[in-house]
């Protein structure tokens, strides 16, 4: 399923709305939730690898954006929200062979490009405006290659590999910019094993 055109449909209606809350007498907080933000997430691989050093080439860069409508509210004010969210990151060059490695794919391509983008797009929770869990899907993308899989397929002018994609999170909000600090779990489709990427910026409620 190709999700590029949907990714940048929700990144314009994200970027393209801004919700301002209207507050009743009893001071509560709008029922929809709009959220934008960045962060730097860290390509850990395949759960059975060895940690090791730090590599800095392993680092990359993501802008991540929510829309939720509210549930409920407790008695702090704090939303739960059903939300969508939506990640628009660049792997370099490293990171994307890494990920080929990973999944036991060869690849034709002597050289990869610098800046390979992905999408991710996913439906959950944010709970008391405090805990993300949601799951989705996720598309890396890359220059035209041929690429031989596991099982000895030849896949032809490949340009990206699919995935199902799912985090789980955690925010610290002060006030109107929160903390973020998510953990996504990459798996299925075109990938054959699980692989983590922990990530950590900012998110602005709008």
């Amino acid at each position: 399923m190709k999700i590029k055109t949907g990714a940048f449909a929700i990144f314009a209606l994200m970027m393209a709305i801004s919700v301002q809350g209207q507050e009743d007498k009893t001071n509560s907080k709008s029922s929809v939730g709009l959220a934008l933000g960045a962060t730097i997430n860290y390509y850990y691989g395949p759960g059975d690898r060895n940690f090791g050093d730090y590599e800095s080439e392993r680092v990359n860069w993501q802008a991540n954006g929510m829309l939720g409508i509210s549930l409920s509210t407790d008695k702090s004010g704090r939303r739960t929200m059903l939300a969508g969210f939506g990640a628009l990151g660049f792997n370099n060059a490293s990171t994307l062979s890494k990920i080929l490695a990973d999944q036991n794919y060869l690849t034709t391509s002597t050289r990869q490009r610098n800046s390979n983008n992905f999408y991710q797009l996913e439906g959950g929770l944010l709970i008391a405006e405090m805990f993300r869990i949601s799951t989705g899907v996720g598309q890396q993308n890359f220059d035209n290659q041929n690429l031989v899989n596991s099982n000895g397929t030849v896949m032809l002018n490949q340009k990206s590999l699919q995935y199902n994609s799912t985090t789980v999170g955690f925010n610290i909000n002060v006030t109107n910019v929160a903390i973020a600090i998510n953990c996504n779990f990459m798996s299925g489709k075109d990938f054959y094993k699980t692989v983590i990427t922990p990530s950590a910026g900012l998110m602005i409620k709008l």
